[in-house]
């Protein structure tokens, strides 16, 4: 029994995912105190080609309103613990592969957009390491189906140019879905 537990801790299962924990802080005390959007804190195109860069990292901690707020909050929260069970110390590497693919997929391709902000985008890549993660262990036919369900609401929605399931203050950006999950 004791043997059974020490390895269920040593191969996660007993963990707490306290990187999860610490970005789940970060992100609901950058709603909280600052609230809705905080205009120096969004992804702003302009401002960013002016030099204030940090909002490439903040535009995605930040959100339009409560209701955006808790569904990326909580999706983070189900995601990035599932993640970082598996991933560790790499749950880091994958938030930040994520945010640069966001930012370059907002800079280069979605040059239009001049504002931006929310975990979505994040949110998604972590998804696809997620999924990528369960098939390795799994090998199980629903891992696809899975994504597939994920790709095609994606497609929807880009088609249909608003999200599916949510309505937050600010349009939705469905593009941002599909360039994280990329």
């Amino acid at each position: 029994m004791v043997l059974y537990f020490a390895t269920a801790v040593r191969h996660g299962g007993g963990r707490l995912p306290w990187r999860t924990l610490l970005f789940l802080a970060l992100a609901t005390v950058g709603y909280l105190i600052p609230g809705d959007a905080p205009e120096a804190w969004v992804y702003d195109r302009v401002a960013i080609a002016q030099g204030e860069i940090w909002r490439l990292v903040t535009g995605h901690w930040v959100h339009s309103d409560l209701t955006h707020a808790l569904l990326d909050i909580g999706a983070f929260a189900l995601i990035a613990a599932f993640c970082e069970s598996r991933l560790r110390w790499r749950l880091s590497l994958a938030l930040l592969a994520g945010t640069i693919g966001v930012d370059a997929w907002l800079w280069w391709i979605a040059d239009s957009l001049h504002y931006y902000c929310g975990l979505s985008g994040i949110l998604n890549c972590l998804l696809a390491v997620a999924l990528v993660r369960i098939w390795r262990e799994l090998r199980h036919p629903l891992v696809w189906l899975v994504g597939l369900g994920a790709v095609a609401k994606m497609f929807y929605e880009i088609v249909a140019g608003q999200a599916r399931l949510t309505h937050t203050a600010w349009p939705s950006v469905p593009e941002v879905h599909a360039g994280g999950f990329a």
